[in-house]
Protein backbone atom coordinates (compact mmCIF):
# COMPACT_ATOMS: atom_id res chain seq x y z
CA UNK A 1 0.00 0.00 0.00
CA UNK A 2 1.11 3.00 -1.06
CA UNK A 3 1.00 6.15 1.67
CA UNK A 4 1.32 9.52 -0.09
CA UNK A 5 2.41 12.82 1.57
CA UNK A 6 -0.27 15.85 2.06
CA UNK A 7 1.22 18.54 -0.09
CA UNK A 8 -0.81 20.76 1.65
CA UNK A 9 -1.00 20.31 6.01
CA UNK A 10 -2.16 22.58 8.96
CA UNK A 11 0.42 22.87 11.06
CA UNK A 12 -1.58 24.45 13.95
CA UNK A 13 -4.61 26.53 14.50
CA UNK A 14 -2.65 29.33 13.13
CA UNK A 15 -0.37 27.75 10.18
CA UNK A 16 -0.92 26.37 7.27
CA UNK A 17 2.00 25.08 5.10
CA UNK A 18 2.21 23.91 1.24
CA UNK A 19 5.01 21.90 -0.28
CA UNK A 20 5.82 23.93 -3.75
CA UNK A 21 8.50 23.99 -6.59
CA UNK A 22 9.71 26.50 -9.05
CA UNK A 23 12.40 25.78 -12.24
CA UNK A 24 15.62 27.61 -12.43
CA UNK A 25 17.55 26.70 -15.42
CA UNK A 26 16.08 23.57 -16.11
CA UNK A 27 16.44 22.26 -12.24
CA UNK A 28 13.29 21.74 -9.66
CA UNK A 29 14.12 24.08 -6.77
CA UNK A 30 11.38 22.38 -3.48
CA UNK A 31 10.15 24.50 -0.62
CA UNK A 32 7.37 25.33 1.34
CA UNK A 33 5.04 28.04 2.03
CA UNK A 34 4.62 29.03 5.58
CA UNK A 35 0.93 30.97 5.68
CA UNK A 36 -1.46 32.12 8.33
CA UNK A 37 -4.31 29.87 8.15
CA UNK A 38 -6.78 32.54 7.91
CA UNK A 39 -5.19 33.51 4.12
CA UNK A 40 -4.50 36.82 4.93
CA UNK A 41 -1.18 37.88 5.52
CA UNK A 42 -0.15 41.42 5.78
CA UNK A 43 3.62 41.17 5.20
CA UNK A 44 5.45 38.83 2.95
CA UNK A 45 9.21 37.16 4.37
CA UNK A 46 11.80 34.94 1.73
CA UNK A 47 14.23 32.87 3.98
CA UNK A 48 17.52 31.99 2.65
CA UNK A 49 19.84 29.16 4.16
CA UNK A 50 23.53 28.92 5.02
CA UNK A 51 25.80 27.18 2.24
CA UNK A 52 26.41 24.33 3.63
CA UNK A 53 22.55 24.12 5.33
CA UNK A 54 19.58 23.37 3.97
CA UNK A 55 15.93 25.03 4.03
CA UNK A 56 15.08 23.64 7.85
CA UNK A 57 18.05 25.68 9.47
CA UNK A 58 20.42 24.04 11.84
CA UNK A 59 18.21 22.04 14.22
CA UNK A 60 15.11 23.45 12.26
CA UNK A 61 15.24 27.10 13.38
CA UNK A 62 14.22 28.36 9.70
CA UNK A 63 11.33 26.23 10.37
CA UNK A 64 10.47 27.28 13.54
CA UNK A 65 11.06 30.87 12.66
CA UNK A 66 8.68 30.33 9.90
CA UNK A 67 5.82 29.72 11.58
CA UNK A 68 6.51 32.08 14.25
CA UNK A 69 5.88 34.37 11.73
CA UNK A 70 3.27 33.31 10.40
CA UNK A 71 1.40 33.43 13.89
CA UNK A 72 2.60 37.05 13.62
CA UNK A 73 0.47 37.13 10.50
CA UNK A 74 3.55 36.71 7.70
CA UNK A 75 3.74 34.38 4.73
CA UNK A 76 7.05 32.85 4.31
CA UNK A 77 9.12 30.91 1.76
CA UNK A 78 11.93 28.69 2.85
CA UNK A 79 13.45 26.92 -0.17
CA UNK A 80 16.40 24.46 -0.92
CA UNK A 81 19.37 26.02 -3.23
CA UNK A 82 20.17 23.48 -5.93
CA UNK A 83 22.57 21.30 -4.88
CA UNK A 84 20.94 21.28 -1.23
CA UNK A 85 18.27 19.74 0.08
CA UNK A 86 15.45 17.83 -1.84
CA UNK A 87 16.23 20.68 -4.75
CA UNK A 88 18.02 19.32 -8.10
CA UNK A 89 21.17 20.17 -8.64
CA UNK A 90 25.18 19.14 -8.01
CA UNK A 91 26.20 20.60 -4.30
CA UNK A 92 29.53 21.37 -5.87
CA UNK A 93 28.16 22.86 -9.13
CA UNK A 94 26.97 25.35 -7.04
CA UNK A 95 27.98 29.12 -6.94
CA UNK A 96 27.05 32.40 -5.64
CA UNK A 97 26.23 33.27 -9.07
CA UNK A 98 23.84 30.18 -8.59
CA UNK A 99 22.45 30.78 -5.52
CA UNK A 100 21.36 34.90 -6.52
CA UNK A 101 19.32 33.02 -9.47
CA UNK A 102 17.69 30.56 -7.33
CA UNK A 103 16.73 33.58 -5.25
CA UNK A 104 15.62 35.86 -7.90
CA UNK A 105 13.42 32.92 -9.25
CA UNK A 106 11.83 32.16 -5.82
CA UNK A 107 10.74 36.13 -5.44
CA UNK A 108 9.08 35.78 -8.43
CA UNK A 109 7.33 32.87 -7.85
CA UNK A 110 6.65 33.82 -3.65
CA UNK A 111 4.99 37.59 -4.91
CA UNK A 112 3.02 35.57 -8.13
CA UNK A 113 1.40 32.99 -5.70
CA UNK A 114 0.70 35.26 -2.50
CA UNK A 115 0.28 38.55 -4.06
CA UNK A 116 2.87 40.06 -2.10
CA UNK A 117 4.91 42.68 -4.37
CA UNK A 118 7.23 43.74 -1.78
CA UNK A 119 8.82 40.66 0.39
CA UNK A 120 11.46 40.82 3.25
CA UNK A 121 14.53 38.68 3.07
CA UNK A 122 15.99 36.90 5.90
CA UNK A 123 19.45 35.43 5.40
CA UNK A 124 21.17 33.04 7.98
CA UNK A 125 24.88 33.09 7.81
CA UNK A 126 26.22 32.96 4.06
CA UNK A 127 22.53 33.04 3.54
CA UNK A 128 22.38 37.01 4.26
CA UNK A 129 25.35 37.85 2.19
CA UNK A 130 23.80 35.80 -0.87
CA UNK A 131 20.82 37.73 -0.26
CA UNK A 132 22.79 41.11 -0.11
CA UNK A 133 24.99 40.17 -3.11
CA UNK A 134 21.69 39.78 -4.96
CA UNK A 135 19.79 43.43 -3.75
CA UNK A 136 21.33 45.18 -7.10
CA UNK A 137 18.51 42.25 -9.23
CA UNK A 138 15.66 42.71 -6.25
CA UNK A 139 13.82 45.90 -6.75
CA UNK A 140 10.67 45.14 -4.79
CA UNK A 141 13.01 44.19 -1.55
CA UNK A 142 11.58 45.38 1.28
CA UNK A 143 13.81 44.90 4.04
CA UNK A 144 16.56 42.61 5.24
CA UNK A 145 16.39 40.29 8.57
CA UNK A 146 20.05 38.87 9.10
CA UNK A 147 21.74 36.16 11.36
CA UNK A 148 24.99 35.52 12.25
CA UNK A 149 26.11 37.06 9.29
CA UNK A 150 29.61 37.18 8.27
CA UNK A 151 31.89 40.07 6.39
CA UNK A 152 31.65 39.09 2.42
CA UNK A 153 35.66 39.14 2.22
CA UNK A 154 38.62 37.65 4.21
CA UNK A 155 39.86 41.48 4.70
CA UNK A 156 39.27 41.46 8.48
CA UNK A 157 40.04 37.43 8.83
CA UNK A 158 43.04 37.89 11.21
CA UNK A 159 40.63 40.02 13.71
CA UNK A 160 37.93 37.93 13.30
CA UNK A 161 40.71 34.33 14.61
CA UNK A 162 42.08 36.93 17.36
CA UNK A 163 38.44 37.55 18.13
CA UNK A 164 37.62 33.44 18.40
CA UNK A 165 41.25 32.92 20.56
CA UNK A 166 40.13 35.49 22.98
CA UNK A 167 36.52 33.99 23.30
CA UNK A 168 38.00 30.26 24.19
CA UNK A 169 40.54 31.22 26.16
CA UNK A 170 38.06 33.15 28.16
CA UNK A 171 35.94 30.08 28.47
CA UNK A 172 38.43 27.75 29.39
CA UNK A 173 39.77 30.18 31.72
CA UNK A 174 36.46 30.11 34.01
CA UNK A 175 36.74 25.94 33.12
CA UNK A 176 40.04 25.74 34.72
CA UNK A 177 39.18 27.12 37.68
CA UNK A 178 36.79 24.08 38.29
CA UNK A 179 38.14 21.46 40.23
CA UNK A 180 36.11 19.06 38.06
CA UNK A 181 38.32 20.27 35.39
CA UNK A 182 41.90 19.65 37.16
CA UNK A 183 40.40 15.99 38.29
CA UNK A 184 39.45 14.97 34.78
CA UNK A 185 43.00 16.62 33.23
CA UNK A 186 44.72 14.20 35.80
CA UNK A 187 42.40 11.14 34.98
CA UNK A 188 43.88 11.70 31.39
CA UNK A 189 40.20 12.53 29.93
CA UNK A 190 40.85 16.43 28.93
CA UNK A 191 43.92 16.32 26.11
CA UNK A 192 45.73 19.42 25.74
CA UNK A 193 46.29 18.97 22.56
CA UNK A 194 42.99 19.26 21.52
CA UNK A 195 42.45 22.43 23.80
CA UNK A 196 45.78 23.92 21.77
CA UNK A 197 43.65 23.26 18.79
CA UNK A 198 40.53 25.05 19.24
CA UNK A 199 42.94 28.17 20.72
CA UNK A 200 45.20 28.52 18.03
CA UNK A 201 44.26 25.86 15.27
CA UNK A 202 42.04 28.77 13.08
CA UNK A 203 45.64 30.77 13.12
CA UNK A 204 47.64 28.08 12.25
CA UNK A 205 45.81 27.48 9.00
CA UNK A 206 45.06 30.93 8.22
CA UNK A 207 47.74 30.72 5.34
CA UNK A 208 46.40 27.64 3.56
CA UNK A 209 43.13 28.90 3.99
CA UNK A 210 44.13 31.74 2.30
CA UNK A 211 46.04 30.09 -0.61
CA UNK A 212 42.78 27.78 -1.15
CA UNK A 213 40.27 30.32 -1.10
CA UNK A 214 42.50 32.64 -3.46
CA UNK A 215 42.42 29.76 -6.18
CA UNK A 216 38.60 29.70 -5.54
CA UNK A 217 38.33 33.31 -6.10
CA UNK A 218 39.64 32.85 -9.62
CA UNK A 219 37.12 31.07 -11.12
CA UNK A 220 34.39 32.55 -9.06
CA UNK A 221 34.74 35.86 -10.28
CA UNK A 222 35.59 34.77 -13.58
CA UNK A 223 31.35 33.33 -13.15
CA UNK A 224 30.18 36.58 -11.60
CA UNK A 225 31.47 38.41 -14.78
CA UNK A 226 28.97 36.49 -16.61
CA UNK A 227 25.22 37.43 -16.67
CA UNK A 228 23.63 36.19 -13.54
CA UNK A 229 20.58 34.67 -15.36
CA UNK A 230 22.50 33.59 -18.24
CA UNK A 231 21.85 29.46 -18.47
CA UNK A 232 25.38 28.53 -19.41
CA UNK A 233 26.68 30.02 -16.25
CA UNK A 234 29.94 29.29 -15.66
CA UNK A 235 30.41 26.88 -12.56
CA UNK A 236 33.49 26.16 -9.86
CA UNK A 237 33.90 22.36 -9.21
CA UNK A 238 35.11 19.77 -6.19
CA UNK A 239 37.57 21.92 -3.72
CA UNK A 240 37.56 25.13 -5.70
CA UNK A 241 33.68 25.36 -4.95
CA UNK A 242 34.06 24.73 -0.98
CA UNK A 243 37.27 26.94 -1.14
CA UNK A 244 35.53 29.97 -2.78
CA UNK A 245 32.72 30.08 -1.85
CA UNK A 246 32.61 29.00 1.92
CA UNK A 247 30.90 32.00 3.81
CA UNK A 248 30.91 33.75 0.58
CA UNK A 249 34.29 35.36 1.20
CA UNK A 250 35.46 35.62 -2.72
CA UNK A 251 36.29 39.10 -3.81
CA UNK A 252 39.48 40.29 -1.66
CA UNK A 253 40.60 43.22 0.21
CA UNK A 254 37.66 45.24 -1.92
CA UNK A 255 35.19 43.43 -1.50
CA UNK A 256 33.59 45.01 1.14
CA UNK A 257 32.98 48.52 -0.34
CA UNK A 258 31.77 46.66 -3.86
CA UNK A 259 29.65 44.04 -1.82
CA UNK A 260 28.46 46.22 0.54
CA UNK A 261 27.18 48.92 -1.84
CA UNK A 262 24.46 47.20 -3.09
CA UNK A 263 22.88 48.10 0.45
CA UNK A 264 20.30 50.75 0.02
CA UNK A 265 19.40 54.02 1.77
CA UNK A 266 15.68 53.31 1.31
CA UNK A 267 15.81 49.09 2.82
CA UNK A 268 16.01 48.94 6.57
CA UNK A 269 17.69 46.11 8.17
CA UNK A 270 18.15 44.19 11.27
CA UNK A 271 20.73 41.73 12.20
CA UNK A 272 20.87 39.77 15.02
CA UNK A 273 24.42 38.26 16.72
CA UNK A 274 24.97 36.01 19.63
CA UNK A 275 27.04 36.71 22.68
CA UNK A 276 28.58 32.91 22.34
CA UNK A 277 29.30 33.34 19.18
CA UNK A 278 33.14 33.61 19.10
CA UNK A 279 33.23 35.49 15.54
CA UNK A 280 30.41 38.25 16.44
CA UNK A 281 32.64 40.55 17.24
CA UNK A 282 34.31 41.30 14.18
CA UNK A 283 31.23 40.67 12.14
CA UNK A 284 29.40 43.70 13.86
CA UNK A 285 32.31 46.21 13.58
CA UNK A 286 32.40 45.46 10.05
CA UNK A 287 28.85 45.75 9.36
CA UNK A 288 28.53 48.54 12.00
CA UNK A 289 30.87 50.36 10.79
CA UNK A 290 29.57 50.60 7.04
CA UNK A 291 26.21 51.15 8.51
CA UNK A 292 27.12 54.16 10.48
CA UNK A 293 29.73 55.46 7.85
CA UNK A 294 26.39 55.28 5.01
CA UNK A 295 23.80 56.03 7.49
CA UNK A 296 21.66 52.95 6.72
CA UNK A 297 18.37 52.69 8.33
CA UNK A 298 20.04 49.46 9.64
CA UNK A 299 20.36 48.09 13.26
CA UNK A 300 22.37 45.45 15.41
CA UNK A 301 21.01 43.53 18.29
CA UNK A 302 23.19 41.06 20.23
CA UNK A 303 21.17 38.24 22.11
CA UNK A 304 22.91 37.31 25.58
CA UNK A 305 24.37 33.76 25.39
CA UNK A 306 23.07 32.84 22.30
CA UNK A 307 25.52 30.61 19.89
CA UNK A 308 25.79 31.08 16.08
CA UNK A 309 22.64 29.19 15.58
CA UNK A 310 20.61 30.57 17.87
CA UNK A 311 19.86 26.78 19.32
CA UNK A 312 17.68 28.20 22.19
CA UNK A 313 14.02 28.37 21.50
CA UNK A 314 14.01 31.23 23.97
CA UNK A 315 16.94 33.05 21.56
CA UNK A 316 13.96 32.23 18.24
CA UNK A 317 11.34 33.78 20.25
CA UNK A 318 13.50 36.92 21.08
CA UNK A 319 14.55 37.02 17.24
CA UNK A 320 10.92 36.62 15.82
CA UNK A 321 9.18 38.74 18.01
CA UNK A 322 11.77 41.81 17.60
CA UNK A 323 11.74 41.08 13.96
CA UNK A 324 7.83 41.37 13.69
CA UNK A 325 8.08 44.81 15.43
CA UNK A 326 10.88 45.85 13.36
CA UNK A 327 8.65 44.88 10.16
CA UNK A 328 5.51 46.61 11.88
CA UNK A 329 7.37 50.22 11.88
Amino acid sequence: MTTMLQSDIQISPEVREQAVSFVVNGETLRGILCLPASGKARAGLIFTHGWSGNRHGPAGMLCSLARSFAVGGVASLRFDFRGRGESDGDGLNATLTTMADDLVAATAYFCEHTQLSRPWYLGLCSGGNVTIGTLNRLPQAQGLIMLSVYPFSDGDAFGRDMHRTLHYVKVYWHKACRGETWRRLFQGDVHLKQVGNVLFGHLLKRGANKRKEGEGAKDANASAGKDAGAAGAARVKGQVAKAAAAESRLQGKDAPKKHLAKLRADLPGLMFYGTADPDAPAAMTYFGDYIRENKLPMRIEVLEGANHNFSSQAWLDAIARQALEFMNK
